[in-house]
């Protein structure tokens, strides 16, 4: 009869009063929020209403429970991961009186009597066909940092996170900071070239540190005890450190190797330039033209001139396989061979201000028709941005492209033939630029007298003065004459005409091949985030999102084939909480 009439007391209580207690544990579970460190795990709402009474949400033992982390689930190239070894997760169950793992290695939290942790082993990321269609590695801080973790209490609550999450409380640490990380780590590169490689070779997603968390408060109940709240206080939250889409397209790697074969064919050119009927013979017959109208009645034997033209092409080479980036595509032309790829950060073009974190329950990512659009705009841009400072650089290479020209003038006796002198005039090395706008050194003019009297010595002392303020103007004009300086300042024989054109015939093959790789994705593969098998889904839910009854389930992240789910089917980052109930007595 105590009893009775306590319950009695309970339920003859102002309805203010249980709406009250509510409000206050829907308030304080709902100060839990994400950052891009770390979640906190706030504690549980505790009641004074009485020691191991129905109204006490800390001390009694009304309820059966249970919790489930799991961060690597569904199917792989036909395989379900069921089968594997080490990555079916954790499920805590507590039947009232205390709680028991599965698996039963679970490690149980310091501190507690209902909190466990497991890790997926080393050796799992690994094997087939995880290596063949995910690509698994490491998560930062080493081996096995993957954490699942669950937490059952007779009192009522439940709470079951995984992915990058502490192995004391359960508190998501979806950028890695709190493992050492610099950088957030990647959870898994699902190689769908392997998967469908007909049509999506080559193409990976990569996908960021995920994490989730699911707590459930059971504790909180409705009037007419003891009838569970239909509605219980439950707070669900993921992370994705991003999800980026690689694509190999054979178009940019040869963009990088038939750029760098343009830029080594430059010194062959610049030899052919210099050759006899180039810039060496315009040099010769400019000298020829200062000397001739000033000997009088000396002959010259002959006029040689050799010459040297050298440019340093360095920079322009190592632009041939740069990585260059807008912060949403990125163009990497590959310093390795096979490594050239366009990245699409799709994080940053189909989420929000905080990537795809924060959205609402399902939401599906796609790869539209505006975003293709975008994106090809955006490889554009990079490339005809990036063209512009190879040409830039390379009109750079050339004007500081060093010419060194020697012409000797060999001085003779009419008729007779008998040598007088021998002139010798060096110009550089210097610039083409220097001898375009100046100043170029001045050049080296030196006679050798072989014979001859006074006569000769003082038309050589002519010679020397007219070549020494001649002889530069001579190497200008021989550029320009030969095409290679279009202005004071700028150089073009056809070299950087011809670079930018070819160049621009092979950026066209990037910017249109990958649109069909985003469409091709867009048509084969779907991708979900803060997936919630009872909440509303866009179009068809896929048959493997689902929950039991009172199981409240988030995966971060969920990635399918959309005919094909034997052949992928896979949701990261994995939790939920509940189902409760009343314990039977």
């Amino acid at each position: 009869m105590r009893t009775l009439r306590f319950f009695r007391g309970v339920l003859d209580r102002p309805r203010r009063y249980v709406l009250v207690a509510a409000a206050a544990a829907i308030t304080l579970a709902a100060t839990t929020s994400l950052t891009t460190a770390a979640w906190t795990d706030n504690e549980w709402v505790k009641s004074s209403v009485g020691v191991s009474s129905p109204g006490d949400c800390s001390t009694n033992t009304m309820f059966t429970n249970q919790s489930w982390a799991r961060q690597l689930q569904g199917t792989v190239l036909n395989t379900n991961l069921d089968t594997l070894a080490g990555v079916h997760g954790l499920t805590v169950v507590n039947n009232g009186t205390a709680a028991t793992p599965t698996p039963l290695s679970a490690v149980l939290v310091p501190g507690t009597t209902d909190a466990y942790v497991t890790k997926i082993p080393v050796s799992v990321l690994g094997s087939s066909p995880i290596s063949v269609g995910l690509g698994l590695g490491l998560p930062v801080g080493g081996v096995g940092t993957y954490t699942q973790w669950a937490r059952s209490q007779k009192s009522g609550q439940a709470h079951g996170a995984s992915g990058l999450v502490s192995d004391q409380t359960g508190a998501v640490d979806v950028a890695g900071t709190a493992q050492g990380a610099a950088t957030a780590p990647k959870s898994a590169s699902i190689s769908l070239g392997n998967i469908v490689p007909a049509s999506l070779a080559g193409v990976t997603l990569d996908v960021g540190a995920v994490a989730s968390s699911a707590t459930l408060d059971g504790c909180v109940m409705t009037n007419g005890w003891p009838m569970l709240d239909p509605t219980p206080t439950v707070q669900r939250q993921y992370g994705i450190a991003g999800l980026d889409l690689n694509a190999a397209i054979p178009a940019v790697g040869t963009l990088s190797t038939q750029g760098a074969s343009l830029v080594g064919a430059v010194p062959t050119q610049l030899n052919t330039f210099l050759g006899t009927t180039g810039l060496v013979n315009q040099i010769n017959e400019g000298i020829k033209g200062i000397v001739n109208p000033l000997l009088g009645g000396l002959a010259v034997g002959s006029y040689s001139t050799t010459a040297s033209l050298t440019a340093d092409l360095s920079g322009v080479t190592a632009m041939m396989t740069e990585s260059m980036t807008d912060g949403v595509v990125t163009i990497n032309l590959g310093a390795v061979s096979g490594a050239e790829t366009v990245k699409v950060n799709i994080a940053s073009l189909a989420g929000g201000t905080m990537g795809l974190n924060g959205m609402e329950p399902n939401h599906a990512v796609v790869l539209d028709a505006t975003m293709t659009a975008a994106v090809t705009s955006r490889v554009t841009e990079l490339l005809e941005s990036w063209k512009k400072r190879v040409v830039d650089a390379f009109t750079s290479a050339l004007g500081n492209a060093k010419l060194a020209a020697t012409t000797v003038v060999d001085l003779r006796v009419p008729i007779l033939g008998t040598p007088l002198a021998k002139i010798t005039v060096k110009m550089g090395p210097a610039t083409l630029a220097q001898f375009a706008g100046g100043p170029a050194p001045g050049p080296d003019v030196s006679v050798e007298v072989l014979g001859g009297g006074g006569a000769v010595a003082t038309l050589l002392n002519t010679l020397l003065t007219t070549l020494t303020n001649g002889a530069n103007a001579v190497v200008k004009t021989a550029l320009t004459t030969t095409d290679f300086i279009t202005k004071s300042t700028e150089f073009n024989n056809g070299l950087i005409t011809n670079l930018g054109s070819a160049l621009q015939l092979l950026i066209t093959p990037v910017i249109t091949a990958v649109g069909p790789v985003l469409t091709a994705v867009r048509t084969l593969v779907a991708i979900n985030v803060n997936v919630q098998p009872d909440q509303s889904w866009p179009g068809t839910k896929p048959v493997d999102v689902t929950a039991a009854a009172g199981e409240y389930k988030v995966s971060a992240i969920r990635v399918g084939l959309v005919d094909s789910a034997g052949l992928l089917s896979l949701q990261l980052g994995s939790s939920s909480a509940g189902p409760v109930a009343l314990a039977v007595p």
